[in-house]
């Protein structure tokens, strides 16, 4: 938005005064620029348009004060972005163009400098240039924006018919690549989302759809949860166990207005339920109960986001292209000093993040001394600019350089 401040500050314009209008009167927007070259007429000046940026040089006046005067006061009568007079002919600025300017808001300055064509020139060389920026700022703003609950929530009723106070994603994939086998299991599914929708007492909507070589199961329900847990961990693998030897990632229950991060959670889930290699075919049972060992870092075919641990921060942060730009920044720069020096900083950082810090545990990794280890340490400290930092301080650091 190019300002009545953007204008005075045109290489034209070499000094200004401001003689009256609005407290805005260098805030306010202008859209374009004009010239004020003849007397009022009976239109009052009716082509002037708000937003406008009107010049004179009170030349069409010349030595004709009561003339300059009712021109100048109607013009800034006017809703315009401001007034500007180069007052060549050093006519009077009367009483009557002033209190017109306070009584309409149009600021009225008097300025010192070139021709009013050349301010108009560059003025409109500014104004374009704006436009310009604009068009990119609108592009970088799409780069850059997230969806607002409302319109997450929007997406989904668009798409599913959701609605409800919160939601719960299921990501499922066959363990064999069968397309045709998919089809058949979420033809079977749609029986399960029946059955939630019955069962289930807080249950809104559920429905499931093929997204590429998966399932995706999408749950909402009419109020929060009582506590920060799912249904059922071991109804929803009853569910789901007659249908075929699957991997699936649940997430957890969030706002509906944030169903974007229950689609993540989801698949992240599934990527880590998926790496363990196991299948629900493969849990056990017990008294004709599916039981699946649920215990923390026992391999599972069904796996939750929060069960996730620390695997949950790193695929949270894979997923967050400035977190991992900035991870391999500091990477980088430890790979740089090594070939550069012929250090080994980048697997002595390494082994200190996955340790904790534990000097002697890093050392028997990288089958060095405690003491060369501790030697490195302070390198890394004068490299990140972290002399002052603690040892603590310092793990702490690389265990987020490494977190991806």
């Amino acid at each position: 938005m190019i300002t009545t401040a953007d204008i005075l500050a045109l290489p034209a314009i070499h000094e200004w005064e401001l003689l009256a209008g609005a407290p805005d009167a260098l805030q306010r927007r202008v859209i374009n620029l004009g010239i004020m070259d003849a007397a009022v007429g009976k239109d009052a000046y009716a082509d002037y348009v708000p937003g406008e940026f009107i010049l004179s040089n009170m030349g069409f006046a010349r030595d004709d004060a009561d003339l300059a005067e009712r021109s100048l006061a109607t013009m800034v009568s006017r809703d315009l972005a401001a007034v500007a007079v180069r007052n060549v002919h050093e006519l009077p600025i009367s009483q009557r163009v002033l209190d017109a300017s306070n009584a309409s808001g149009t600021p009225l300055f008097l300025y010192r400098g070139e021709y009013y064509e050349q301010v108009i020139f560059q003025g409109m060389k500014l104004l374009e240039r704006d436009c310009a920026d604009a068009d990119i700022a609108h592009l970088i703003d799409g780069l850059l924006r997230n969806r607002t609950p409302e319109q997450t929530r929007q997406v989904f009723y668009e798409a599913l018919r959701a609605t409800g106070a919160t939601i719960q994603c299921a990501v499922l994939q066959p363990t064999a690549a069968d397309e045709a086998s998919l089809y058949a299991q979420i033809d079977d599914l749609v029986s399960v989302t029946d059955q939630i929708r019955r069962t289930w007492e807080r249950v809104e909507t559920a429905s499931v759809f093929r997204y590429h070589d998966c399932a995706i199961m999408v749950i909402t329900y009419n109020r929060p949860p009582a506590a920060f847990q799912m249904e059922s961990d071991s109804e929803f693998i009853q569910l789901l166990r007659p249908y075929g030897r699957i991997v699936c990632g649940i997430s957890e229950e969030v706002p509906l207005g944030q169903g974007d991060l229950a689609v993540r959670e989801a698949f992240g889930a599934l990527g880590a339920a998926r790496a363990q290699g196991d299948t629900l075919g493969a849990a056990r049972t017990q008294g004709g109960t599916l039981t699946g060992d649920t215990s923390p870092g026992r391999n599972r075919t069904v796996l939750r986001w929060a069960d996730m641990r620390v695997g949950a921060f790193r695929d949270a942060a894979a997923q967050d292209r400035l977190i991992t730009s900035t991870c391999q920044l500091y990477q980088q720069m430890l790979a740089n000093h090594d070939e550069q020096h012929g250090s080994d900083l980048l697997a002595t950082a390494r082994a200190l993040a996955d340790t904790v810090g534990d000097v002697r545990a890093a050392a028997e990794t990288l089958f060095q001394h405690p003491n060369t280890v501790r030697y490195r340490l302070l390198k890394l400290k004068t490299i990140f600019n972290m002399e002052d930092a603690t040892d603590r301080e310092l793990t702490r650091f690389l265990m987020l350089v490494f977190l991806t």
